[in-house]
């Protein structure tokens, strides 16, 4: 085998990565004793790498669920990783996580590029890169197909919901981290309503509701707080309701933050929208390591919140 400095430096990161997430992991805390991997996929719309983690639990012909993670930018897989915890959870609760890395050279900040038309739908550019990897992954640790899900926060996070929206057959749920809404309107001319039509045109036949969580910090200065109730209006009008909450509820971290959460239902009283607002978060990880530019400690558990999330949630 070819010695490649590059990938041993990566996994060699990616090892610490249990021991940083081990220490802001909530109480019961396991020993991390599960497997790194990595790899390149390679595609006509470029090459991307990614690492994943397999838990210790993982037995070659028992699906387990998959969870992809999708950094920010300016930021990394393996960093993404330190700060969310997502490996030291997989290891406590017995799914494979997998975060692909934005390439440098197609974006030099490390974000993906959910501006562009091309990486904004099924089949095409960055969503169909992340896409293959999905399915490599699924293909060689034979996933439950059932309990694939997408998380991201920031520029992620809005490649999150483009996933979502552009692979539904896929993602069984979402979870958005300061996003926004499908096709990212800026200065939020258009309406979420219409987003959500955008997002039912991109499905085709294979429209369905999407259940998504989503974390807004109210102090975020890089993503308007208001656009949290935009990607609450897209998925509301997939799912063909209303945009007002069912629910409101008042929440507080111990010793950290409080934060409010909206939750919508379906006519069938399913949670299709779970919507955390947390009192004067910044463009920050809620529940992050503190080792992290990116963390906020004093934020509710988003790694934990999501996990919930997407166990409630299975493919239908």
């Amino acid at each position: 085998m070819t010695f490649n400095p590059g990938r041993w430096l990566r996994m060699l990161a990616a090892a610490l990565v249990l021991v940083a997430g081990a220490l802001v992991a909530p109480p019961p805390a396991h020993a991390a004793t599960g497997t790194f991997f990595y790899g390149s996929y390679v595609s006509v719309y470029g090459t991307r790498d990614y690492h994943g983690f397999v838990p210790s639990t993982y037995r070659p012909g028992t699906p387990i669920p998959l969870v992809v993670a999708l950094h920010g930018c300016t930021e990394n897989d393996v960093g993404f990783d330190v700060l969310t915890g997502w490996s030291a959870r997989a290891e406590q609760h017995g799914f494979a996580v997998v975060m692909p890395d934005q390439n440098n050279l197609a974006n030099p900040a490390g974000c993906w590029n959910w501006f562009l038309p091309t990486n904004q739908h099924r089949g095409f550019g960055e969503p169909a890169i992340i896409a293959g990897i999905t399915n490599r992954v699924a293909g060689q640790y034979g996933v439950d197909r059932r309990r694939v899900y997408v998380t991201g926060i920031s520029a992620g996070g809005v490649m999150a919901n483009i996933m979502a929206v552009s692979y539904p057959d896929v993602y069984a749920a979402a979870s958005i981290v300061a996003g926004c809404e499908y096709l990212c309107d800026i200065l939020q001319n258009t309406t979420p309503q219409q987003s959500g039509r955008a997002a039912l045109q991109e499905m085709g036949s294979r429209a369905r509701t999407v259940p998504v969580v989503i974390f807004q910090g109210t102090s975020d200065i890089v993503v308007p707080p208001s656009t949290a109730y935009r990607v609450a209006g897209q998925w509301t009008t997939v799912a063909g309701t209303d945009a007002t909450p069912d629910d409101t509820v008042d929440g507080q971290v111990p010793g950290g933050r409080g934060y409010t959460l909206l939750r919508h239902r379906d006519d069938a009283d399913r949670t299709i929208v779970d919507q955390y607002m947390i009192d004067g978060a910044g463009h920050a990880y809620p529940g992050g390591c503190p080792c992290s530019l990116y963390g906020d400690p004093a934020g509710p558990d988003a790694t934990g919140i999501s996990w919930d999330h997407f166990v409630a949630h299975p493919m239908p």
